[in-house]
Order: structure tokens, then sequence, then C-alpha cells
């Protein structure tokens, strides 16, 4: 039987974690990206777009100098990790191909005037909410259908009500203020 993982099996998981999106990073600066695996190309496509972003850069740069300490900012006295801004625009990357209410929600306010990287950041505030609501049921013993149908109705109401769609453009912005 296996023991609960112990730190040290985080931080090499964390190492291993940043070893590989170092080598995306690198694919990145040489120009290789189309020799990424499919799943990987949403990563480097999230990088092209945040590598102007200084502690973006710091963060791929030096990844493998920090030896699996997460590399954080501190923004209004919280930790930021720019590595988990880069994960949430490559996740919703790939929902917005695999997911067609995630694909709607997307087109949608590409139509009503929004950018798609600000499209990005309403939908990853939007999967992170849910990811916590799934994580906060798992952990009390309850299923997460209820989280997930959340989800989904938010997803439609950003769809068809403007109101809602404006609301949240309105609070998650498309900033990146605190990785400059």
């Amino acid at each position: 039987m296996r023991k609960d993982p112990g730190i040290d099996d985080f931080a090499e998981l964390r190492r291993l974690v940043e070893q590989h999106q170092k080598l995306i990073y690198e694919a990145v600066k040489s120009g290789i990206v189309g020799a990424l695996p499919h799943e990987d190309k949403f990563y480097a496509q999230a990088i092209q777009e945040h590598l102007h972003l200084q502690h973006i850069h710091n963060a791929l740069e030096f990844a493998d100098l920090r030896e699996g300490t997460p590399y954080e900012i501190t923004v209004d006295g919280e930790p930021v990790s720019p590595i988990a801004h880069l994960t949430m625009h490559s996740t919703v990357k790939g929902q917005i191909e695999q997911d067609p209410l995630v694909r709607a929600a997307f087109d949608k306010m590409l139509t009503t005037g929004i950018s798609a990287h600000h499209a990005e950041h309403v939908l990853g505030a939007m999967f992170l909410e849910t990811y916590w609501e799934r994580k906060q049921a798992t952990e009390a013993g309850h299923s997460t259908e209820k989280a997930q149908a959340r989800y989904n109705r938010r997803l439609q109401k950003l769809v068809r009500d403007s109101a809602f769609r404006k609301k949240l453009t309105e609070k998650f912005t498309a900033d990146h203020s605190a990785f400059e």
C-alpha cells in the first residue's frame, strides 16, 4: 500500500512540472512550437502571448534555478503565480477547442467586442471558481454535479444575457499589470 504523498513527493512533482514548462518555453524561444504535442501547444501559445511581461519571462527563464520552489509575486498582499496564469490560459484554450458550450461563450464574447485574451480571463475565472467548488464538494464527500451544473448554467447565461456578460467582463479584466 502506497503512503500518502509527502512534501518531498510534491517538491519532486513541482520540479518535474517546471522542467516540462521550461522545455515548452525553450521550444517557443527556438521557434519549434509546431513540433510540440498538441496539448503542449496551448501552453506554448499562452507563453507567446505573455512573454513580454517581466514576471512571466522571469518565471520561465529561471525555472531550472528555482529547483521546485514556486515563483510568486505579491499583489495587494496576496501571493500570485505567473505560471498559474499561463496554466489558466492554456486550460481555457483547450476547453474552447473541446467543449462546445465553452466555445459558444467564447465566440459570443468575441462577437460583442471583447478581445480573445479578455474572454479567456473571464472563462478562466469561471473555470477556477468551479474547480474550487468541485474541490470543496469532494473534500466534504459530496457530489460535484451541482458545481458542474452551475458552471454550465453560467456559460449558457454568458451566451444569452448581455448584462451578465458585461458584469463578468468588468469583474474579470484583461489587466496584466501585476506581471509587468
